[in-house]
């Protein structure tokens, strides 16, 4: 009897368990559902009553279709499945803007850059800032977590209460401050002032990374020494490719945070506009586009495609289990 009654409570408790699950996968995959089947509607099939959960009406790119043969042009590419997309490829296109500002130790050099951005460059320029300062801000708390797990002086203790009190300690309002250092020594506007700005290590994942390499067994190290193997050998030979799953999922995690980014477009590199950028400058008004729900969604879905592929080939490492095993005691 108690068998069963102890079964019973766990049956209820799974259901119940399992019931919220499906309802909050349900709340997350739905919106992402109508929004890739909205983003293939046209403006006037949107603004139609009842039409925020229907499906797309064929008849409007028809209507288009023979009207485009009277005058031609008049709706661009909007009369197809794919007229949205069609026109972010045509239209997401910055120009006409130009980037002033005073650099230099002393403020006393003033810079003007102009703004002239295309699809392509809005891609580049993504691929480049968030690529280049996800790496950065992958091997910087690698290696840091590294040289304290496995030298063992007091400074090391330093550095890491150094980095504990940076992770507690709210900093608010420091963004004015970076803007002036960045412009101070010549790194403001630039992708490679991002990768160092990036390039630190006073965050969780050196936390992540010093626990990994404590745990790890000094023994590579001390065959390694033996065959002639330099410090800096034995951590970029033997260390670094143990830790490989870690920094492979770390450097996944930053790179989807970055390429979603565009606030550090508008702060820190004005003239060099990332894709999320674009997005969002299109979404807000630019062009006539804030009333175009299916063009703006048409834009957030393509942002999102790329990730979603990510995520798909990589699910193992983001999911997966960050320790490895060392040797055989």
């Amino acid at each position: 009897m108690k068998k069963e009654k102890t079964k019973s409570k766990v049956n209820i408790y799974a259901v119940v368990i399992g019931t919220i699950l499906v309802v909050y996968a349900i709340s997350v995959i739905f919106p992402l559902l109508w929004g890739f089947m909205t983003s293939f509607k046209e403006r006037v099939d949107w603004s139609q009553p009842g039409s925020v959960l229907s499906l797309p009406d064929m008849s409007f790119w028809e209507l288009n279709k023979e009207y485009n043969l009277l005058h031609p042009g008049t709706f661009e590419n909007y009369d197809n499945l794919f007229g949205n997309y069609l026109t972010l490829f045509s239209d997401l296109h910055i120009d006409g803007k130009t980037v002033k500002y005073f650099g230099g130790w002393n403020f006393d050099k003033e810079i003007t850059k102009p703004v002239d951005v295309n699809f392509v460059g809005f891609i580049l320029n993504t691929l480049l800032y968030a690529g280049g300062t996800a790496f950065a801000a992958t091997f910087a708390p690698c290696i840091m977590g590294y040289l304290c797990a496995k030298f063992r002086y007091k400074f090391c203790d330093v550095i890491y209460g150094f980095v504990l009190f940076v992770m507690v300690m709210p900093i608010v309002g420091n963004t004015t401050a970076v803007v002036t250092l960045l412009r101070r020594v010549s790194m403001y506007d630039t992708i490679w002032g991002m990768w160092i700005k990036g390039f630190t290590f006073a965050n969780t994942y050196f936390l992540i990374y010093y626990a990994f390499f404590s745990g790890t067994s000094d023994t590579y190290a001390e065959a390694a020494q033996l065959d002639g193997a330099s410090y800096f050998r034995v951590m970029w030979t033997i260390y670094i490719p143990l830790a490989a799953k870690t920094v492979s999922t770390v450097f996944l995690l930053q790179f989807v945070a970055l390429y979603n980014d565009y606030n550090t477009s508008l702060v820190y590199i004005p003239s060099h506009l990332t894709l999320a950028y674009a997005v969002w400058h299109f979404s807000r008004g630019a062009s006539g586009y804030n009333d175009n729900v299916p063009f703006n969604l048409a834009a957030s879905m393509f942002l999102a495609l790329p990730m979603v592929v990510l995520f798909a080939v990589f699910k193992n490492k983001l999911m997966g289990n960050i320790s490895v095993g060392g040797v055989k005691e």
